[in-house]
């Protein structure tokens, strides 16, 4: 062996993650190119493989699980199980807390609180209201948090105790001021979910670790409505509606302790795992060319965020699937009593609607996985709503139901568009990267997320009841746009990959995989980097 080759062994042992430093510089057609300027600026999860005390022996031990079949798929099988059913749990109480309001409209509240007009409507859209204005904040502030697993366990047990308020409210005015809270503490969920599954798993398997939390929509359908059908039984002097209320606040503040208590923060701070399994984690989702986290707000990424087209072509989708989103979830129990069910019927009636739900959302989030194509998916969840509701107004047209089997029908296959949504979760989860761009686009997805739900709570106006034929035109109009908007998102994404291709068509192999490990953890966002691949 040369004394070069000498040399080299021993820097590879002692520097075992040299070659994903972006701070050294890579020889790319005769110029010296730098991935990253310092590990400030880089992903922490550089910083933790850099700076690491023992790094040759974790990363020989990473590596050896990455190696062995078996090994690799008990460290993923260890990471969905503590994961995936703490994010389940977060997201099912936050769709159930968020929409107790349907239940409880026919279980007396509008009764016992003297809601007139459109002041339940208008309860569903101070939900949103709230939602909007503390969405950049909270996910800025989640940024800098040190630990994100306690910020989110926090801002449940507080939506918790809102939440349990609401058994106290009298009138409209208390219960504007508990929507409105409610509201500014969920808004900090989805977007984190969403960072987590991107930090820990590879693109092929977060269409379905994402659909494995927001399946959860659909079984808060199926047990919401069974507990809100038991508590409507309740003979106690005590409104059964507020029963529900405490009862579900409560759940939820201790869900939210668990949160704090349980929940991995990221694979560079998950201390139930050891190092070597840290390691291997990283290592296996380097190729998503995403990272993880970097804690430093950088300006740059969130001005590429707003001047990039598909991001707003993202926003413009979720308000467009938005809008059914909000009509549906707090006007689906009324609706039933409008087809000719009573109120303790309507609650039990949406539980077949949820098992729909159930298997459109798992089968699209394996689906989209299995042939890494989200948009195709999304046509066969978005085409059953649609049918729906042009039944809805078929047999139902001035609000004299003239099938109730058929209207029963399309009231259960009316929830199936929102995999759809789940799939633009998925979508932002795979196509984004850069820390601060990813934070400020799921800020934005879900800033349009609550804009369309309260374009949505106003589209069934108390005025046309209880035909609401315009809530019902509006869900045919907005997911009929949204097909033409998935087809202009595709086939950017596929655009994007080609010029990707161009650029890379000039190097060498030992230039394109010098610079490929580099750009992993420097933090850079999709578009400046060439070995970022969109999923379409």
């Amino acid at each position: 062996m040369s004394v070069s080759d000498e040399k080299s062994t021993m820097d590879d042992k002692s520097q075992p993650f040299a070659s994903l430093d972006g701070r050294k510089s890579s020889l790319i057609d005769g110029e010296q190119v730098v991935a990253v300027g310092s590990l400030q600026d880089a992903d922490e999860a550089l910083a933790f493989l850099e700076n690491h005390p023992r790094a040759a022996e974790i990363a020989e031990q990473g590596n050896a699980i990455l190696e062995d079949e078996v090994q690799r798929r008990r460290l993923v099988r260890k990471i969905d199980f503590a994961i995936a059913p703490l994010l389940a749990a977060v997201y099912f109480l936050q769709y159930l807390d968020k929409t107790t309001l349907s239940y409880t409209a026919v279980m007396g509240l509008r009764t016992d609180t003297h809601l007139h007009g459109q002041e339940y409507s208008d309860l569903g859209m101070l939900f949103y209201i709230g939602f909007i204005c503390s969405e950049f904040p909270t996910q800025y502030f989640a940024q800098r948090f040190s630990r994100l697993s306690l910020y989110l366990g926090v801002n449940i047990m507080l939506w918790g105790v809102v939440l349990a308020c609401h058994a106290a409210c009298t009138s409209f005015a208390g219960l504007a001021i508990c929507r409105t809270l409610l509201g500014i503490f969920e808004a900090c969920v989805a977007p984190i979910l969403v960072l987590i599954i991107a930090m820990w798993y590879k693109k092929e398997e977060q269409g379905r670790r994402v659909s494995w939390f927001y399946v959860c929509n659909s079984l808060t359908q199926i047990i919401g409505g069974a507990i809100a059908y038991g508590a409507s039984f309740s003979n106690s002097g005590f409104a059964s509606w507020r029963i529900f209320y405490i009862a579900i606040g409560a759940l939820t503040i201790v869900m939210g302790a668990l949160v704090a208590l349980l929940l991995p923060d990221s694979p560079v701070k998950a201390k139930r795992f050891s190092d070597a399994e840290n390691v291997a984690a990283l290592l296996r989702v380097k190729d998503n060319q995403s990272g993880t986290q970097n804690a430093h707000l950088k300006k740059e990424q969130i001005w590429e965020t707003f001047r990039d087209t598909r991001v707003w072509l993202i926003c413009l989708s979720t308000v467009l699937t938005s809008i059914p989103n909000g009509g549906i979830s707090n006007f689906s129990s009324i609706l039933l009593t409008t087809f000719g069910y009573t109120s303790q019927q309507a609650l039990i009636m949406s539980m077949p609607s949820g098992a729909i739900g159930v298997v459109f959302v798992l089968l699209s989030g394996w689906l989209s996985d299995k042939w890494r194509d989200r948009s195709l998916v999304m046509f066969i969840c978005l085409l059953p709503t649609i049918l729906a509701a042009a039944m809805m107004i078929g047999f139902d047209p001035n609000g004299v139901p003239q099938n109730k089997a058929a209207l029963l029908a399309a009231s259960f296959l009316s929830g199936t568009f929102g995999a759809s949504f789940m799939l633009l979760l998925a979508w932002n989860t795979s196509n984004i990267a850069g820390h601060t761009k990813k934070v400020t686009t799921n800020a934005l997805t879900l800033v349009s997320f609550a804009l369309g739900n309260i374009l949505g709570t106003q589209t069934f106006q108390t005025s046309q009841a209880p035909g609401y034929i315009g809530g019902k035109i509006a869900i045919i109009v907005t997911l009929g746009l949204l097909c033409f908007v998935i087809v202009g998102l595709r086939l950017m994404n596929d655009r994007l990959n080609k010029l990707n291709q161009q650029k890379l068509a000039g190097m060498s192999e030992e230039e394109k995989d010098s610079l490929r490990e580099k750009m992993a953890f420097a933090d850079r966002t999709d578009r400046d980097n060439v070995f970022f691949s969109y999923t379409h």
